[in-house]
């Protein structure tokens, strides 16, 4: 067992104190909320300033909303210990009790349970018509909207209610993704009912209101709520399943890093999240807590803008792959914290690997330099920000540029500290080359090439535009999962490897830090830790 010293267990005592953690002492006895029930505390990087589905947050919000949120089917629960993504096919009934598909697969039949919402309000069509129109409508970021998109669905006519249990998702263009965009909680059901208490004429769904409070049909609830600070959840006791083992939930923004490391070694919390490579690296060495990873297909990339010469030439692109070394990359900056691509398409996917792979091979770099008439090399400009890829960004610019200059091209780094600007630029075409990482809000390949890689996709910031890759990417989206579309996907992941629209760096991996006697985790499809599942022995 690690041994702490005084100075550093007093240290971390007073950390927890100055934080109102006091509730949970370094004992390895569960806390125990007025109920009986057990008492999760999480310390998180930040707080949402909003709980509503519609303001994303990143992180932040895909580690709490899904333990919110009810949405009307989920991914099954997958085996403890599983390396790889579920399937779009791999769903279960959540609020519905069950659906069916039409012959030709354009409109979803749903029938609701008997589900109520923290409110003792049951669940109607209403309820789910309300929602969706609240999607449709948005006024936050749209992300409910672009996955209807995504899906296929009609958006001009998403919904039509059969009666107050049945009602039809409308499709124009089935695809494999229909259903399962249905699982994410940008997709929450909201209780109607409750929240057009809240309604007004100028805000009629409800936004302010739901911006510091819950009215859904999931299994926990919002307790209290101070924005940017801490959250707190309660299980809601008319969930449909049976009450979990955890019935509160604590989660503090704790800013400072070094302050979550020491709570987290000190035993004051339970799970603490973003730690750093260094800090992850000190915790493997305590046996007081345990790192656990997150499936989430993550891939760190450097992105060129193929507007901008010389990036507009296939070879120099190449050369640029060829150049680097992703294991050197992984190793130093990473700390062995991720994996090096090999393509474009996660491991975590599961998907066939891309033929040949990416390796590093300076030789091959120089003559396609050479061919590209650049034997001499070039002068590059390379930004990054370290809100879009993570602290360690600097370093793997550093490592970027060291390794480029082995074989002439020479790189001026350009770091944006305002995470607004950086996007903005990125936005506006006046950036060279970026640093950035892809986020998939769908755990599916499809999903993934539709919006970062597909002619005007949300993120394809890099002006890529190749027929090919659209044509294999929509066939991808309209095959169920099989021997059919894995070969699909392995055809694209071959071309992209060829025509290398931007230039896949690290597999980055999202890892959470346990308390030894918190169990029950297993890796969940949106990349977070379901509460419900965990127990505090």
């Amino acid at each position: 067992m690690t041994k702490r010293s005084w100075r550093g267990r007093a240290v971390a005592v007073l950390v927890a104190a100055s934080l109102g953690l006091a509730a949970c002492g370094e004992s390895d006895e569960p806390t125990s909320d007025a109920a009986g029930g057990q008492t999760l505390t999480i310390a998180a990087p930040g707080v949402l300033s909003s709980l509503d589905s519609e303001r994303y947050q990143g992180f932040i919000s895909i580690d709490l909303l899904p333990n919110i949120a009810g949405t009307l089917v989920r991914f099954k629960k997958p085996e403890a210990g599983a390396t790889k993504l579920q399937t779009p096919d791999q769903l279960e009934a959540e609020l519905a009790e069950s659906w069916s598909l039409s012959e030709d697969r354009k409109k979803i039949s749903f029938k609701l349970r008997e589900a109520k919402s923290q409110f003792g309000n049951v669940i109607s069509s209403e309820d789910v018509k309300w929602s969706i129109e609240r999607m449709v409508n948005s006024k936050g970021v749209p992300i409910a909207k672009i996955l209807m998109g995504i899906g296929g669905w009609d958006i001009e006519n998403p919904i039509t209610v059969t009666d107050d249990k049945n009602f039809v998702i409308n499709v124009a263009r089935p695809n494999a993704v229909s259903v399962s965009i249905l699982s994410t909680f940008f997709m929450t059901i909201y209780d109607s009912v409750e929240a057009k208490k809240h309604a007004t004429a100028d805000d009629p769904f409800a936004y302010k209101w739901l911006e510091s409070n819950s009215a859904s049909f999931g299994p926990y609830q919002v307790k209290s709520f101070d924005p940017g600070k801490e959250v707190r959840l309660t299980a809601n006791a008319n969930y449909f399943r049976e009450a979990p083992k955890v019935t509160e939930v604590v989660v503090r923004g704790v800013a400072d890093a070094s302050n979550r490391l020491q709570l987290a070694q000190s035993g004051q919390v339970d799970v603490a999240t973003s730690m750093s490579f260094d800090q992850l690296t000190a915790l493997q060495k305590n046996t007081d807590v345990r790192l656990e990873r997150v499936l989430y297909p993550n891939i760190d990339v450097l992105v060129p803008n193929l507007k901008s010469k010389p990036f507009d030439d296939k070879r120099v692109r190449q050369a640029i792959a060829y150049a680097l070394d992703r294991t050197a990359i992984v190793d130093s900056a990473y700390q062995g914290f991720a994996a090096a691509s090999a393509d474009f398409i996660h491991d975590d996917f599961g998907a066939p690997a891309g033929d040949p792979p990416m390796t590093h091979n300076l030789d091959r770099a120089k003559q396609l330099l050479t061919e590209a008439g650049l034997a001499n090399g070039f002068e590059m400009e390379l930004a990054y920000n370290a809100a879009n890829v993570g602290a360690h960004s600097e370093q793997v610019a550093v490592q970027v540029r060291s390794q480029l200059a082995k074989v002439g091209i020479q790189v001026k780094l350009n770091n944006v500290a305002s995470g607004a600007d950086f996007d903005a630029a990125k936005r506006e075409g006046k950036l060279q080359s970026w640093l950035a990482t892809s986020t998939p809000l769908i755990p599916d390949p499809a999903y993934y090439l539709q919006v970062f890689y597909s002619t005007g996709g949300l993120t394809n910031l890099q002006n890529y535009s190749s027929t090919t890759v659209d044509d294999l990417s929509r066939k991808i989206l309209e095959t169920q999962p099989g021997a059919e579309r894995e070969a699909l996907v392995k055809q694209v992941n071959d071309f992209m490897l060829s025509d290398m629209p931007a230039v896949p760096l690290v597999d980055s991996q999202k890892y959470y830090v346990f308390k030894k006697n918190v169990t029950g985790f297993v890796s969940h499809a949106q990349g977070h830790v379901n509460y419900y599942d965990i127990s505090i022995s």
